[in-house]
């Protein structure tokens, strides 16, 4: 069981609550459910209904949509500190994306009515929330953007920017938590071409690569690859 400190203080580390008065946050503390979940275990159907949404404590979660064929399209991929369920809750829809753990998770779920009452007594976390919200949508569709639009290599580039702890130096260690096939659906390549575009990055030794861990060697030649400046490239969308 968490202790409520210890749930405050996960909700705190959360972008959309990080303006929050300690009042609200004990308010939705008090609010708070705990859910694990098992590897490959499918969260949400598309057309489930959300009534609320989950915190990552620690473990990966995908959002996926289905073709009619029956393949996988990875759109959102989730590590600890993020969320899902968010944006749809509060607009009353039902879920427009498949939900699955790609890992053992623990997840702290908030039922809608939990946030709108605290939106309803204080119009400076309802502002704030929003902020949070927009800069999320606007971060997908960067997201989406930069996976559909540009060469192999950049997209894998700036997939690996993303996905870079936020206080890292020049170099850093990366622990996806999934297999490179994901990774590969998810930027829309194919594993080989995925393969290709990391090796590439190996022989210039601005990476290396061990399992599902990759330590970037240089931030700064990695971000050069899409032609961005190394600082502010990782913050998460």
């Amino acid at each position: 069981m968490l202790a409520r400190e210890a749930v405050v203080g996960m909700l705190r580390a959360v972008p959309l609550f990080s303006r929050a008065s300690d009042e609200d946050l004990d308010a939705l503390a008090a609010r708070v459910r705990r859910v694990s979940v098992r590897r490959r275990q499918l969260l949400f159907r598309e057309g489930d209904a959300c009534e609320g949404f989950h915190v990552v404590v620690y473990g990966r979660i995908k959002m996926y949509l289905l073709s009619s064929q029956g393949t996988e399209r990875p759109i959102q991929l989730i590590g600890q500190g993020g969320c899902f369920g968010d944006i749809t809750m509060l607009t009353g829809d039902r879920y427009f994306m498949n939900v699955q753990a790609l890992e053992d998770a623990l997840l702290l779920y908030l039922p809608r009515e939990a946030i709108v009452a605290v939106i309803e007594r204080d119009s400076g976390f309802a502002m704030a929330m929003l902020q949070s919200l927009s800069m999320r949508v606007k971060g997908i569709v960067e997201d989406i953007g930069s996976y559909s639009m540009h060469p192999p290599l950049q997209r894998v580039v700036y997939f690996l920017l993303r996905q870079l702890p936020t206080q890292s130096g020049n170099t850093a260690r990366i622990e996806l938590g999934f297999g490179k096939n994901v990774v590969a659906a998810h930027l829309n390549l194919t594993p080989e071409t995925l393969s290709r575009c990391l090796k590439e990055l190996v022989d210039d030794d601005i990476v290396s690569v061990a399992g599902r861990s990759l330590l970037v060697h240089d931030v700064e030649r990695l971000a050069q690859r899409v032609g961005r400046a190394a600082v502010g490239v990782a913050q998460p969308g």
